[in-house]
Order: structure tokens, then sequence, then C-alpha cells
């Protein structure tokens, strides 16, 4: 027996010295991810486009645990990724976990939810593109860029963000005009790409998961379903009626799926798509 396998579980779970970057890392579940990973004793680089937004979620995230680097990257641009990867390699000799949370989850903002949330019928190619783009090819520049590092350095843990709604449709009876929520005559649903995005994350996992695993690169999934964020109290009536716990995720609970998912206490896990739904998935 090894003296790795006789590790407790708390030295399993530590992440002290890691260099963990998180792609989307000013939005609501980056900055969640990052205050969980520097917890464990990470160091969390933020990436964002968002420039004014990653310097909140900076000090936000260093109020918590001490420490959060920021960069501005653009995960549609590969040549955006690189120079970012190249400047973190130069400047700590290593990255070792990789969480891509990075996704379009609104097109145009909040002035257009009449775009972004239009019937499939009427959508148009622009808010499909632009989701897949973000969404799917994001992911797969991410770990183009990201992973030859962790497979040169022969360790590495990715972390790719899926969803529920990866896995099976999401129910379109909620989303109903007379489903008596406080959305009624106002356009809200589950974009058709956001799904077909995520199901592709899911299993470009696989297919990477296989692809470096004898490198000692770990490449898996966590798919979560919704945060309550002040919903309206019809939609989460509607929406926790189908969920067997009844009721939608809080704030937090994300952050030990994805500190175990980045350290060496899921170190015999590959290819695999941690879903935290509820239960949702299971009716």
């Amino acid at each position: 027996m090894t003296n790795k396998s006789r590790r407790s579980v708390k030295e399993q779970l530590s992440l002290d010295g890691r260099v963990c970057v998180i792609t989307g890392g000013s939005g609501f579940l980056g900055r969640q991810f990052a205050e969980a990973l520097g917890e464990m004793g990470a160091l969390p680089i933020l990436l964002d486009v968002a420039e004014a937004r990653l310097a909140e979620a900076q000090k936000q995230i260093r109020e918590f645990c001490g420490r959060c680097e920021v960069s501005v990257a653009d995960v549609t641009s590969e040549q955006s990724l690189s120079t970012v990867a190249a400047d973190i390699v130069a400047r700590h000799g290593r990255i070792d976990v990789l969480v891509n949370n990075a996704a379009l989850t609104r097109y145009g903002g909040e002035a257009n939810p009449d775009t972004f949330f239009a019937p499939f019928e009427e959508g148009n190619d622009g808010v499909w593109n632009a989701g897949l783009k973000v969404n799917l090819t994001g992911v797969m520049l991410c770990c183009k860029v990201i992973g030859p590092i962790m497979v040169r350095q022969g360790s590495g843990s990715i972390i790719n963000i899926g969803s529920d709604v990866g896995v099976v449709s999401p129910d379109q009876r909620i989303y109903e005009p007379d489903a008596e929520t406080g959305y009624a005559g106002v356009p809200f649903n589950t974009p058709a790409f956001y799904s077909v995005a995520k199901a592709g994350v899911i299993h470009l996992t696989k297919h990477l998961a296989t692809l470096w695993a004898k490198y000692g690169v770990r490449v898996n999934c966590l798919s979560p379903a919704g945060v309550f964020r002040d919903h309206d109290p019809g939609f989460v009536e509607h929406l926790a009626s189908r969920i067997p716990i009844g009721r939608m995720a809080e704030v937090n609970e994300y952050k030990g799926a994805i500190v175990f998912l980045a350290s060496d206490a899921s170190s015999f896990m590959i290819g695999h798509n941690l879903v935290m739904d509820g239960g949702r998935t299971i009716w």
C-alpha cells in the first residue's frame, strides 16, 4: 500500500497550492466555485470577458478566502485563451484545475428577452449560433488549450459544467402561459440551444476522459439544476413539484461537488457526469 493510498479524506480534499482556472468566473456560479476552491487552499483564477464584473468578483473572493487572480479572456477565441493560459503558466508554472463554467444564458442582455426566449419555431440563427459558440465550442477550446498543459505536466482535473437539461428535456409545462406564474405574458423558457449544448458538453467530457486518462488528466462533468435566485413563487412551485426533493438548489449547494471533482477525493473518477438536481432526472 502506497503512502498516497493512506491519506485521510481531509488530505484527499485539500487543494493546497493548486492553481485553478474558472471560466465565466465573474458569474453567479463562477464565484461560488471560486470560493469553494479557495477555501480548500487553491488559488482561484477567474476568466471572463466582463472586466468590471471581474474586479467585483475578485474583491468578493479575496474577502472570502484571501487570494484570487483575474484575467480578461474570451472562451470563443483560441488566441485569447492561449495568451492567458501561457501567462498563467509563466507566473505559476502549472494549471491544476480547469472549471469550464462560462455559458451564454441570455442573448442580448435584459433588453432583448423576446429574442432570447423566442419559441423554437420563431427562433433565429443568431441566437442558436451564439449559444453553441459559447456553451459548447467555448468548452472545447478551453479544453484544447489547457488540456495539453495538463498532459505535459502529467496531472490535472477538468470539470465541465453541464446541466440537468443536458440529460433530460426541459419540462415545457412549467413555461406554459396559463401556468399561473408571475411570468404570464412574458417570454420565458429554456432555449433549445442550451439543452443541445449541455448535452454536447456531457459527451465531450466522455471523449476527452478516455483520450487523456493515460496522461494523468481527469475529465468529469457536473450537471446542476436551477439555483433559487428570487424567482417568481408560482414558477418555483411548478418547478419544485417536478423535483423529488421539492425545491430548487440553494446558492452554495454545489460547492462540495466542485471541490470533490477538483481534488484527489475523485482520483478514480473519469468521464463521469455528476448530476445534482434534487432527483429531477430520476422521473
